[in-house]
């Protein structure tokens, strides 16, 4: 029955996988790239003599003919408009059905990733509950899904130095990636070799117990296969060796290529000439949290490699555990680079030429990177540097030290504890600070030549700030309530009294277990970002301009919002419904799914499986239908363009 279930699973796998690949074939009717550019060289010279009149583009940014008039009340530089001049304000579209860009390789990965990513917790979730209806007659393929869902660690972090190197490719050709190679082919070929180097972690897991006869497939907390748990031996043991290195090496060196891609990423001369178009500071942010995340990854991986082949010593067993400890540091990087790409992506449809966030929000972009940057340089050096012990913190990226002052002088002891945790307190609270910033920077940014002119906050953005202050508060009521038990315990006797009355366990535990539902956040974000910047890209006009109100179809956009209130529903029910039923702990299980309570009745688990399901359903078909969108959407059916 078990192995039925799992051909089940490589078969719904290979569907999908087949189902991507003809979205991205049909009803796109794009050319050929040499066709494609023929037909976009006649309109290089006008396209040239606009870009030369960068302020007059600030001011006519695409807008429907009624938007003008409703701000030709209220503006008098656009009331002394003529009526021939407001039509003008509608851009006529760069692009037709016909001949328009495909989707990009970027999308094209990101698309991949998501796939993987949901169907493997859809599938976990679904086989869980048909485990708990026939008497638990499948925990082999169970524990093997469990398993296989460690895999997709490193989507959400590929996923956002894709969409950086899509958002500077895009910005640099002003739409026509494809009219001049941006990004670069052997750039797209790395970001297929990434994603694809996930797959393949993927499959292998799935493949482990046909090949093996064994259902206890392991893979360490970095989603690699683990081999030395499992009793695979000879020629088959060495083949599987061999793959897991060369997937690791396929990981690590595609994610270099593409940061060395977005840096050496050439500006079009016919586009700015001579002009040296640096990286923003989004996508520089972006870039260095990724080569972060992935050497503390790779670090955790060599050493880790290093102790199999070479047996253990103190040195090695030290750096292995500072090291783990440092990934749980990096862990708030794709979120924090969701934010910084929202804010370039929002900046760039007010001024598509240079598209800068204000100055204070580029800060704190440096600041929640240096911040994090200052946590894992903090957790990696100082066990190395003094008599320290390092242990995680009970929020995401919070590391405790605790210093052995023996042999110290009083002073010196008391001295260097304040400064490790006025380092950890300030770093901390930087990245707190700076990711609140950047939500509101991005609700405040106006057009500096014309305020009118402004686009409203789309649906799309609506759905990532919403998603980034659900992570944000979740994250930072945790922090604060740790911080206020942890200051309590040590400057009161009768601290456990008082957190008792505060409610700071009870909160503690309830932060604690939600935190699990937002764990799709940022794989949401992704899509929705990719899904918007493709948009903006097919709704661009001739003269190079971007509608006010440009964005994916109106059916997209109303799933985006459905996937979106989904996780919301999931998030409020997981932190109310315990307080109203006295529950001890969080009704969450470890993948951020609500469900019952042990001892509850009969009615009541019903009633919260249904729910369960009724948010999973949104959550994942939102997902499911935004994808067929990115395939499917043209210039005439992209807002303004289409009914």
């Amino acid at each position: 029955m078990a192995l039925g279930n799992l051909i089940v699973t490589y078969a719904i796998l290979a569907g999908c996988l087949y189902f991507s690949n003809s979205l991205e074939t049909s009803d796109c009717e794009a050319l050929p790239d040499s066709q494609f550019c023929a037909a976009l060289v006649d309109n290089d010279y006008s396209y040239l003599q606009m870009l030369q009149k960068k302020a007059d583009l600030r001011v006519h940014v695409g807008v429907h003919a009624s938007t003008a008039h409703r701000h030709a009340a209220h503006s008098p530089h656009l009331a002394s408009r003529t009526a021939s001049s407001v039509e003008l304000v509608v851009p006529t579209p760069m692009f037709t059905s016909t001949y328009m860009p495909r989707v990009s390789a970027a999308l094209q990965c990101i698309v991949n990733l998501c796939m993987q990513y949901f169907f493997i917790y859809a599938l976990r979730a679904v086989l869980g509950t048909i485990n708990e209806l026939t008497g638990y007659g499948h925990v082999g393929a169970l524990r093997v899904l469990e398993t296989a869902c460690t895999t997709v660690t490193y989507a959400p972090m590929l996923s956002m130095l894709f969409l950086a190197a899509l958002m500077r490719a895009n910005q640099l050709t002003q739409g026509r990636t494809e009219l001049y190679s941006l990004p670069q082919p052997w750039v797209e070929g790395s970001m297929h070799m990434c994603s694809y180097a996930v797959l393949i972690q993927l499959i292998l897991v799935l493949l482990m117990p046909i090949c093996t006869g064994e259902w206890d497939v392991s893979t360490d907390k970095d989603g690699h296969l683990d081999l030395s748990k499992m009793e695979v031996a000879g020629s088959f043991g060495a083949a599987l060796t061999v793959i897991r290195y060369v997937v690791m090496a396929m990981l690590y060196i595609g994610n270099l290529l593409v940061c060395i891609g977005i840096i050496v990423m050439e500006p079009p001369l016919a586009i700015w000439g001579d002009s040296p178009i640096g990286v923003s500071p989004a996508v520089q942010c972006t870039m260095t949290m990724s080569i972060l995340f992935f050497v503390v990854y790779l670090l955790v991986a060599v050493t880790k490699s290093c102790i199999e082949l070479i047996g253990t010593s103190p040195f090695l067993e030290k750096l292995e555990g500072t090291l783990t400890l440092a990934k749980f540091t990096v862990n708030l990087t794709p979120m924090l680079c969701v934010l910084f790409l929202a804010a370039r992506m929002r900046a760039l449809q007010i001024d598509p030429l240079e598209g800068k966030p204000q100055t204070w929000a580029q800060a704190c972009f440096y600041l929640c990177t240096f911040s994090i940057l200052v946590q894992v340089l903090l957790v990696v050096v100082m066990p190395f540097l003094m008599d320290c012990k390092c242990e995680r913190g009970m929020t995401e990226g919070d590391i405790v030290f605790t210093v052995n002052t023996d042999g110290m002088a009083e002073t010196t002891g008391a001295g260097v504890e304040i400064c490790t945790t006025a380092l950890r307190y300030g770093a901390l609270f930087a990245t707190y600070i700076g990711f609140t910033v950047v939500v509101i920077s991005i609700v405040l940014i106006k057009n500096q030549t014309d305020p009118s002119l402004t686009p409203g906050i789309s649906p799309a953005m609506t759905s990532v700030i919403t998603l980034n202050v659900c992570y944000l508060s979740i994250y930072l009521g945790l922090f604060v309530c740790v911080t206020i038990k942890q200051f309590t315990t040590q400057i009161s006797s009768a601290a456990e009294d008082l957190h008792k009355y505060m409610g700071l366990t009870r909160l503690i535990d309830i932060f604690d277990g939600v935190q699990k539902i937002v764990m799709f956040a940022p794989m949401m974000c992704a899509l929705f970002i990719g899904t918007r910047m493709r948009a903006l890209q097919l709704a661009r006009g001739k003269d190079g301009s971007v509608p006010l109100n440009a964005g994916p179809p109106t059916w997209v956009q109303s799933m985006m919002i459905l996937a979106t209130y989904s996780v919301v529903l999931q998030l409020i029910f997981g932190a109310t419904i315990p307080l109203a039923l006295g529950t001890p702990v969080p009704l969450v299980d470890e993948h951020g799914q609500v469900k019952a309570p042990e001892d509850s009745g009969k009615t009541l688990a019903v009633l919260l499986e249904a729910f369960r399901y009724l948010c999973m359903m949104g959550m994942y078909g939102g997902v499911i239908a935004i994808i067929v969108g990115v395939y499917h959407m043209t210039p005439e059916t992209v807002q303004p363009y289409g009914s």
